[in-house]
């Protein structure tokens, strides 16, 4: 997504981001041992209901729900400003074309 909205920049981004991801989100470090500021840094990002969700799966736990739904709005999100951003890309370019031919 970050790509497709900041181009080539994005994906500077999606490196800073995921290296962000592995760290805050308790597969590497446990959450015991990570500070506030990655704590709420993990709590934006989709890695760490993921991980969340399937060490409830393989050692147990009391609720799926929680993670699914963090997923399904994270989901949601990215894909409402993709769509959005490509619409507009997609409208600037056909004005440009217009402006062109005339």
């Amino acid at each position: 997504m970050f790509i497709i909205v900041f181009g080539n920049a994005g994906m500077i981004f999606n490196i800073i981001s995921l290296s962000l991801q592995l760290v805050s989100s308790g597969v590497i470090v446990p959450h015991e041992m990570l500070s506030k500021t990655y704590e709420t840094i993990g709590e934006l990002f989709p890695a760490t209901y993921a991980a969340n969700g399937y060490y409830t799966i393989i050692f147990g736990g009391v609720s799926l729900e929680k993670n699914i739904i963090s997923l399904l709005v994270i989901i949601l999100v990215t894909q409402l400003v993709a769509v959005i951003t490509v619409s507009i890309k997609g409208i600037v370019k056909r004005r440009s074309h217009v402006v062109k031919e005339v």
